[in-house]
């Protein structure tokens, strides 16, 4: 897969912002759920975590619900570093190009920031110290619901703070 000049500097900026290994593992943990995602139209979603012997590993996944997810609690001897979900099938009647109020609120909530991959293979970081979301790549950087259809979103930025969130959703 090629990948343009926007990608590369997108993923050097999010490199520096987080560990390399985190965002992988991230965009790994979300590419397996992808297909699953679309055939049950549900969110699925976890944690990556440091695991008592340091290691960064993602928990399994919790499928959850058409538009929410609540990830089940690692062990207690767990850190917790992110959290990631998917965004579930694709539906002309449903903005889920990039990530809601309600996904940077509920990160926020715990202290945490978190990875979105959205129907039309868009990969989020939701960065809770700045409230902002970005993307780290665009349309087909994971895999796409084949019922995706482009452009219904309007046109996607590559971030948003959460005042432009708020104003998105209409709230």
């Amino acid at each position: 897969m090629k990948y343009g000049i926007a990608f590369w500097l997108t993923w050097a900026t999010m490199a520096n912002a987080q560990d390399t290994t985190e965002v992988a593992l991230a965009k790994a943990t979300l590419e397996n759920l992808q297909a699953q995602s679309f055939a049950a139209n549900r969110e699925f979603c976890g944690y990556l975590i440091r695991d008592p012997s340091g290691a960064l590993v993602a928990t399994k996944a919790t499928s959850g619900a058409e538009s929410y997810c609540e990830p089940e609690a690692p062990a207690d001897d767990a850190v917790i570093i992110a959290s990631y979900h998917t965004h579930g099938a694709f539906e002309y009647d449903t903005p889920a190009e990039f990530p809601s109020v309600g996904d940077i609120e509920a990160d926020e909530a715990e202290g945490i920031d978190g990875y979105v991959t959205t129907p039309g293979g868009r990969f989020w970081y939701i960065d809770t110290t700045d409230m902002e979301v970005s993307q780290i790549c665009g349309v087909g950087c994971v895999t796409q619901d084949p019922n995706f259809e482009a452009g219904l979103d309007g046109e996607i930025a590559q971030s948003y703070t959460y005042e432009d969130l708020l104003r998105l959703e209409g709230n």
